[in-house]
């Protein structure tokens, strides 16, 4: 009696829940909405399949749970690589990059103070 209780009580959470959802992804504004929206559906989907698991008492369906847990979070990185629009060896590379450009123009205005110094001390006679 409690188990189905618990089970409608759970059952109506996670209907709202996913209401919710589904209007964050209809609405945006922004395609990092919709794509949060879509993942929180999975998580969803993922939770309400180890529910059924859990009440009809059948552990393979925990399998089909735990694909759908795995889904859901390679495409949040996916995601998450899609709105950085870089790797992790682009980003090094190009600080790398950033900081050589620093380093160099750092010594030719050393070579220019350098010079001007000279030309200084040349026109005054030293």
């Amino acid at each position: 009696m409690i188990q189905t209780v618990l089970l409608v009580e759970a059952a109506g959470m996670l209907t709202v829940a996913a209401g919710f959802a589904l209007v964050r992804l209809a609405k945006g504004p922004t395609s990092l909405d919709r794509g949060v929206a879509s993942d929180v559906l999975l998580v969803i989907v993922a939770i309400a399949t180890a529910g059924y698991a859990v009440w009809s008492r059948t552990p393979i369906v925990l399998v089909i749970s735990l694909v759908l847990s795995m889904l859901g979070f390679t495409a949040a990185v996916g995601l998450a690589r899609l709105i950085t629009g870089t790797t992790a060896q682009e980003k090094r590379f190009r600080e790398a990059e950033a900081r050589a450009a620093y380093e160099s123009d750092e010594r030719e205005r050393a070579r220019v103070e350098r010079e001007r110094l000279k030309e200084d001390l040349d026109g005054r006679g030293l």
